[in-house]
């Protein structure tokens, strides 16, 4: 669907940042770990229906989203566990931080976390899908491929792992429960 800016150009659509008031530390994490993996979903769709460009660029914009999902989610963990946040984004090392928080199957995702999380220094996450070059200004070794069905069904998965952990979650670390 494409919106003509004159048809809305009258219309007001507010969302406020008051309405979170109440929302804790960990739930503006989830939040945004959520929000992230819904529009990341919702451009694969659009590219594999063929609605908007899935070029490889389209593509890796997509893939950031994705990374930082993951990352927000992971660092919401470890804030609902009163835990201090890495300010990097190095993946790995925020994941082995949440596997020792939350260890034992069910804190477990579907989708393919190991492999995500796995250091690659010819793409790095958090680097390769939003930069052209390397910190160094260098372009990026090799060549790569992004498979849009791939992440399609992985992102259907982090979906569905996060509405899943996220109760599992906030009950290990329940800030309300009374000793």
């Amino acid at each position: 669907m494409r919106v003509n800016p004159d048809e809305i150009k009258d219309i007001r659509m507010p969302r406020h940042s008051w309405d979170y008031e109440d929302v804790s530390d960990a739930d503006h994490w989830f939040l945004l770990a959520e929000a992230y993996i819904d529009c990341c979903h919702y451009l694969l769709s659009s590219m594999i229906e063929e609605n908007i460009t899935g070029t490889f660029h389209h593509c890796k914009v997509v893939v950031s989203l994705f990374e930082h999902s993951v990352e927000l989610f992971l660092k919401g963990a470890i804030v609902q566990a009163e835990k201090q946040v890495q300010t990097h984004h190095r993946i790995d090392e925020i994941f082995k931080q949440f596997i020792n928080l939350y260890p034992g199957k069910k804190f477990e995702f579907t989708g393919s976390i190991s492999e995500f999380v796995k250091p690659m220094p010819q793409a790095p996450v958090n680097e390769y899908a939003r930069y052209p070059a390397d910190q160094n200004g260098q372009s990026w070794l090799g060549h790569t491929h992004i498979d849009i069905a791939i992440y399609y069904v992985e992102a259907s998965k982090f979906k569905d792992d996060y509405s899943r952990l996220k109760p599992l979650i906030k009950e290990r670390y329940n800030k309300d429960k009374t000793s």
